[in-house]
């Protein structure tokens, strides 16, 4: 009769200890509050198996342990107590240990002594196990009291769950804090990048403005190719100042919304590009709401990376999908595994050609700006097509 009375008594005993592990797991994942999580996975390991005392060591760079929460302990020890971890000590051999340390009775260890902030408080019975791995230890957490008890196997496994516990909450808490800090870091990166790109757009466009009134003035009949590389110079340095804004300003560099065909846009800005052999072709019938200035350079972007790749005869065309339209070409393609490298800033395999890496990763923030889905998949021709989703129509579309 006694033994089955223990036996279930040990069973409760058992699920008791599983459902404090899953409350304090619960209350891990909804708190930022580490120091507060680790005052009350100490508070609660002691009040669990009946003990005085617990704490929570953290390991220094130093090699002591720092007393950084706990329970129990006088006044003024804890946040403020330094242990030593040398092979004599407790804490020491719990860190070289692969296995959590019972301690029965400290009066009579043979395995190390006991310190100062233990003995001072009669302790006799314990577990310490290490919050971490043997070959990455983050501290220890360590059980006391002045009763001499036999600790179970189950109150060993205990100890060592809410160890681990905390390990894993630790472990996220500071990739948080590390992330936090990396993105702070960036928006200030971001910040002085965009109060430099504003400013080198500006201290550049007064120049090139200028160049380019110069330049409708030049006598094309004297030197006619002269005149049209100055004239598309010009051109390009004020499309790379454009598409720098929107790289680093995103939304704050596009203007105010208006209604644009693009397919007159199309036509425009082809007539614009040195298309050579290369042919476009226009089906679609859609006035958005853009800045017709950023809708320009995407299309140039578009079709210049077209005939870049897939050849001077390349064919182009313009058409509509569903909420919005697509560029597609007739070219060599894009391998699926490259398709959303090409939008990355700087990545471009015609360096040789005057290929810049900037013209599709402008095209990708300025689908972001604007909130539209973008795709990029083969086209029907087995080239490259693009496609622009979650398009703001017009009201004057056809």
């Amino acid at each position: 009769m006694s033994s089955s009375s223990d036996s279930e008594t040990e069973l409760h005993t058992r699920i008791h200890q599983q459902k404090v592990v899953s409350s304090l797991g619960r209350r891990a994942l909804e708190t930022d509050d580490i120091d507060r999580l680790m005052h009350d996975a100490a508070a609660t390991v002691a009040e669990t198996l009946d003990c005085e005392y617990c704490k929570v060591l953290e390991l220094l760079p130093s090699g002591n342990v720092f007393l950084r929460q706990g329970v129990g302990w006088q006044e003024g020890i804890v946040g403020e107590a330094e242990i030593p971890t040398d092979t004599n000590s407790q804490a020491g051999y719990t860190l070289l240990s692969e296995e959590p340390v019972v301690v029965d009775d400290l009066r009579t260890e043979e395995r190390f002594s006991g310190p100062d902030l233990l003995t001072d408080h009669d302790v006799v019975s314990g577990i310490s196990v290490i919050i971490g791995t043997v070959d990455d230890p983050w501290g220890i957490l360590g059980l006391h009291t002045t009763d001499e008890i036999a600790f179970t196997d189950h109150d060993v496994d205990f100890v060592q769950s809410v160890a681990n516990l905390l390990a894993a909450a630790i472990e996220r808490h500071t990739y948080q804090d590390e992330l936090e800090e990396t993105v702070a870091e960036l928006q200030e990166l971001n910040t002085r990048l965009e109060k430099f790109a504003s400013m080198l757009a500006h201290e550049l466009r007064n120049p090139v403005t200028i160049g380019q009134i110069y330049a409708q003035h030049l006598p094309e009949e004297a030197a006619p190719k002269a005149v049209e590389n100055v004239v598309e110079s010009f051109d390009r340095i004020e499309n790379m100042i454009d598409v720098m804004l929107v790289l680093t300003r995103r939304g704050d560099a596009v203007g105010k919304r208006a209604p644009v065909s693009l397919a007159e846009m199309a036509r425009d800005v082809w007539d614009d590009v040195e298309t050579r052999e290369a042919t476009l072709v226009v089906d679609v019938d859609l006035v958005i709401e853009a800045d017709e200035v950023y809708v320009r350079h995407l299309f140039r972007n578009l079709f210049e990376n077209a005939i870049r790749h897939g050849g001077s005869d390349v064919i182009i065309e313009v058409g509509t999908v569903a909420d919005g339209f697509y560029v597609a070409d007739d070219g060599d393609g894009i391998p699926p595994e490259d398709r959303e490298m090409v939008f990355k800033p700087g990545f471009t395999t015609t360096a040789d050609r005057d290929g810049t890496g900037l013209g599709l990763a402008f095209v990708d923030r300025l689908a972001g700006v604007y909130g539209w889905e973008r795709r990029l998949i083969e086209s029907d021709a087995g080239g490259a097509r693009f496609e622009f989703r979650d398009v703001a129509v017009s009201d004057q579309s056809g």
